[in-house]
């Protein structure tokens, strides 16, 4: 068992988070705290980094233990870290497209497809509460234009990315003054202390404010925007290409009367409501009919009607996987974010992928999340398959490739997007970090401009007709003959294909709950970024006016995918035709190779340092405490009176063709320094390999190695077979690591480990492959070739090998770890079965009698029969409910001495249609 992470006293070995970023939370012993969590400890890979030198530490900046979480006090802004049990939940929301769960622990999922909030809300300034609940679509913001507000110009497509805006605030002895600030502080109700920049003394201000100010009691009663800054995403793709062309991308800056041109979406219905936010009444007759009282200023004037949220509960409407719809409150549910590879849910658009490479659109049905099997819905037939979980290709997890589309996403509507579904382009441009520079420097200019002249840009509305667009909308439903219901601006739906429809890119590429509302209180720093070419800092006083109002103013040749069926009578195995008797009974099952796919993000496996001297491998310290020792067995059939058959380490004449890395240059002109380091590797290699790791070397190409590992008992790769091509750059070796290609063979099904890609990569930090600790990293004088491979060995072909992704390494112990961890071990053993078979039928050049050896002479290709068998017996007893308590027993500690608890149907499928012998015969579902 790993140790236990740095936790808070008392918490169980297997205690999960319960809070998760953005929830509110109160106090059981304080009703009227609110708190929003900013910190998790199950989120964060490791603590903040290292303070510079003399910086003191901020409140949430030291690391999180077990138990505790990060939050900000809804009051004041003052932030701490405290223990979970002190806290309750008091509000958790989604947006739609959300994945949830009722716990952690349970496997049954279900996608957002619809929510009703509701909301308590008070006057912003007299704090006159408004009675009762009140539904959330009834509300629009309060400002007129905020950021991540859509508009539309001239059959183009926007999102408002900032606003100069300009406010008004009343003085407690009744006279107004103005405060001009693009920061997005400004919002009906906010003190004016907390608008201007904190470390600004008044009198300083280039603008001061006017004698009779107090902002620290003043507060600001309307926000007029008065310079709209829009990024422009895409143009109506209904019209032909032609016409485009006479349709410009509009400008970027909007100001005076050109407001009126735009026509305006208030983004405030695609986010979630926030504690603290400010809004009002969409529909005058419900302002009446809810009895909002308004404020009056400026002698009757101006009058407020803005109001805050101060509460807030939501309904989700849930689809789960099985295709069952409910209503449940948004608190009795957990986001699930750690979502694996071949999940869907009703109505996806995905690829199914065959064993043969054959890809093929489909339309999820149903998920059995318990089996991990899915029904089908083909597109090209319009028939109806169950088929594995491992089959499946949902795209846009692990992959840059969009499949279909999701519910809240928006669309563009098109006669046809030009791509092969289910690939759905994305289109739209986004703001670049450059380019957004420059564009506040540029608001800022116009900021200055006010400043000087504000007569020269007034405050106007948008005026355009939103009823006039109907070529963009939002994804209301996904149905599943693979049809998407999209509502347009007006409210009206439309059935459409998926070919006519791009994804309207999101401007940031963040989640709406990503982004929490600005908490004004202790601790905030009032802070712009970037100047102007005359040198005007953006939110320094320069942007501040202020006057008195009185109005109203590429893969090896032995991957390629093939299929050969190793039956029990021997016929048809490609071997030699001198082969014993012994050997050919021990065979029984048909496995399948794979293609390579493009790697995702890179995991992280830390590698044991050895001394100078290199000594034999021994015990290695694991990732999250293991023991190599305990990891790392001996390989059943293989002795000492075997070393004839199995030689560890062996020098070829030749290099083989197949090698990955044979057409790199000779470099005949290598340093002594090389030569002799490779003779000292040699030398350990022959005298300490373990016995499950074989070593090929040739004479006509030193710089070349094969490494043969049979995968370690004890997990689920035991008796697998794991091949990897080394190149040693003979001008660069031991200065820099060796060069390594892993040959995978999962037929474009996934990695078998997160730590070994599709596409040959290999992550690990002593490879520089991974930006590791630096202790774990290559050095020249102490690292070797030898330790390289004990470390794919002990520390990547590991019991758990979920746990190697660095995000998940501290879930280790934990409920929702269990789970998931033993998801992914079952996908880890399926897959490299497959290994087994294709080392059979196209052994890697210069191991054939090796593997011949091991798996026919000693019998392990019948211990890998038997063990599936064992294992399919004993999940089709589970789905067919007998034996059922036992195995769930067995299945809650997780695994069994061999790794492995039952297997799901959608696993015993993929065994059996891959061609795995059951009761004597071959058997293909």
């Amino acid at each position: 068992m790993p140790p236990l992470p740095d936790s808070l006293p008392g918490l169980s070995d297997d205690y999960t988070s319960q809070f998760f970023a953005n929830d509110v939370v109160t106090k059981p012993d304080d009703v009227l705290f609110r708190g929003r969590v900013l910190r998790c400890w199950a989120d964060e890979d490791g603590g903040p980094p290292p303070l510079p030198p003399g910086e003191e530490m901020h409140p949430l900046d030291r690391p999180l233990k077990r138990g505790e979480v990060g939050i900000s006090n809804l009051s004041n802004g003052e932030l701490q870290i405290v223990p979970e049990s002190t806290l309750r939940l008091y509000q958790r929301e989604f947006i739609k497209g959300d994945v949830v769960k009722r716990s952690l622990t349970s496997p049954e999922s279900a996608v957002v497809i619809d929510i009703k909030s509701e909301v308590r809300l008070e006057h912003v300034l007299s704090k006159e509460k408004v009675e009762g609940w009140v539904e959330y679509r009834k509300m629009q913001n309060s400002l007129l234009f905020d950021a991540r507000d859509r508009v539309v110009y001239d059959e183009w497509i926007g999102t408002v990315e900032e606003v100069f805006e300009e406010g008004l605030v009343e003085s407690q002895i009744g006279i107004c003054y103005r405060l001009a600030e693009m920061g997005g502080l400004l919002e009906p109700g906010r003190l004016a202390a907390d608008v201007i920049p904190k470390d600004m003394p008044h009198a300083e201000m280039s603008n001061p404010l006017p004698p009779f100010a107090n902002p620290e009691v003043d507060r600001v009663v309307a926000v007029n925007p008065i310079v709209v800054y829009v990024t422009w995403n895409a143009i109506n793709q209904q019209l032909p290409i032609s016409e485009q062309d006479k349709h410009p991308e509009p400008k970027q800056y909007w100001f005076g009367e050109d407001v009126k041109k735009l026509t305006h979406f208030d983004a405030l219905q695609s986010q979630p409501p926030v504690i603290g936010s400010t809004v009002r009444f969409r529909d005058p007759d419900d302002e009446r009919r809810y009895a909002v009282k308004p404020t009056l200023h400026l002698g009757g004037l101006k009058k407020v009607t803005s109001l805050n949220i101060v509460e807030s509960r939501s309904r989700l409407t849930l689809r789960w996987q099985t295709g069952k719809e409910t209503e449940e409150w948004a608190t009795d549910l957990v986001p699930y974010r750690n979502v694996d590879d071949y999940e869907t849910w009703p109505g996806e658009h995905l690829i199914w992928r065959g064993d043969n490479g054959e890809r093929r659109h489909a339309v999820a049905q149903t998920f059995d999340p318990h089996q991990r099997v899915a029904e089908l819905l083909f597109m090209d037939t319009n028939e109806k398959q169950i088929v594995p979980a491992l089959e499946l290709d949902p795209g846009g997890r692990n992959n840059t490739t969009t499949y279909g589309v999701g519910f809240g996403m928006q669309v563009l509507l098109c006669a046809n997007n030009g791509s092969s579904p289910p690939e759905v382009p994305v289109l739209g441009q986004s703001e670049l970090p450059i380019k957004n520079m420059w564009s506040r420097h540029e608001l800022a200019k116009l900021a200055e401009e006010f400043v000087v002249d504000p007569s020269k840009f007034g405050y106007f509305k948008p005026e355009g007709d939103r009823n006039k667009v109907d070529w963009w909308g939002e994804v209301v439903q996904l149905n599943l003959d693979g049809s998407v219901d999209v509502e347009l601006p007006n409210k009206e739906k439309r059935k459409v294909a998926i070919q006519n429809m791009f994804l309207l890119n999101e401007p940031h590429g963040e989640d709406m709950l990503g982004d929490e509302p600005h908490q004004v209180g202790e601790g905030d720093d009032w802070e712009m970024e970037g100047t102007t070419e005359n040198g005007f800092e953006v939110g320094s006083d320069a942007s501040w006016e202020t006057m008195s109002v009185d109005g109203d103013g590429g893969q090896s040749n032995w991957d390629e995918p093939q299929v050969v069926d190793i039956d029990i009578d021997g016929s048809d195995i490609g071997l030699d035709e001198d082969e014993d008797e012994d050997a050919r009974d021990a065979r029984g099952v048909e496995l399948v190779v794979g293609a390579a796919q493009p790697p995702t993000s890179p995991p992280r496996a830390s590698s044991p340092a050895l001394p100078d001297d290199i000594p034999e491998a021994g015990p290695s310290t694991l990732p999250n405490g293991h023991d190599s020792s305990k990891t790392v067995h001996h390989v059943n059939g293989i002795e000492d009176d075997d070393d004839e058959h199995w030689q560890r380490f062996e020098m070829l004449e030749e290099a083989p063709e197949d090698h990955w890395y044979i057409r790199e240059p000779r470099l005949s002109a290598a340093s002594k320094t090389y030569h002799s380091r490779l003779q000292r590797e040699h030398r350990a290699l022959m005298s300490s390999l373990p016995e499950n790791i074989l070593v090929r070397t040739y004479e006509d190409r030193t710089d070349l190695m094969r490494v043969l590992i049979i995968g370690p008992e004890g997990t689920p790769y035991t008796d697998a077979p794991f091949v990897f091509d080394i190149y040693l750059n003979p001008t660069k070796f031991p200065q820099e690591p060796p060069t390594v290609h892993f040959h995978s063979h999962t037929n474009g099904h996934g990695r078998c480990n997160p730590n070994l890609y599709e596409d040959g990569k290999v992550c690990l930090s002593i490879l520089g492959t991974w930006s590791g600790d630096k202790s774990e990293s290559w050095n020249p004088s102490k690292s070797s070739l030898l330790q390289v491979f004990v470390s794919i060995s002990g520390l990547v072909l590991v019991r758990s090998p979920y746990h190697c992704e660095p995000a998940f390494a501290k879930l280790e112990g934990t409920k929702e770890g269990k789970v998931n961890s033993r998801l992914y071990s079952e996908k880890a053993y399926v897959l490299s079965r497959s290994f087994v078979r294709t080392a059979l039928e196209r052994p890697p050049i210069g191991l054939e009698a090796e593997l011949r050896h091991f798996y026919l002479t000693k019998g392990r290709l019948q211990s890998v029969i038997d063990h599936a068998r064992r294992l399919i017996d004993k999940g089709e007893a589970v789905s067919n409910g007998a034996g059922e308590d036992t195995i769930e027993e067995e299945n809650a500690e997780m695994w069994n001495a061999d790794a492995m608890g039952s297997l799901t149907m959608g696993a015993i499928i993929s065994l059996k249609v891959s061609g795995v012998v059951v009761n004597g015969r071959s058997e293909r579902c």
